[in-house]
């Protein structure tokens, strides 16, 4: 596995995180865990939306 795909794949998420968080879905003290939860949640929702 290439490091860049990877680090592009990292960002992507990071993104998706910040735009939940702008919109007050996330909370600014959650742990890794309740992120890791989140994240997958929204990738769930943006994944739904790209198959449209």
């Amino acid at each position: 596995m290439e490091k860049k795909p990877l680090r592009l794949e990292t960002e992507r998420f990071k993104h998706i995180l910040i735009k939940a968080y702008q919109r007050g879905e996330l909370s600014a003290n959650m742990t890794a865990k309740d992120m890791v939860q989140e994240l997958a949640h929204q990738l769930k929702q943006v994944l739904q939306g790209s198959q449209k």
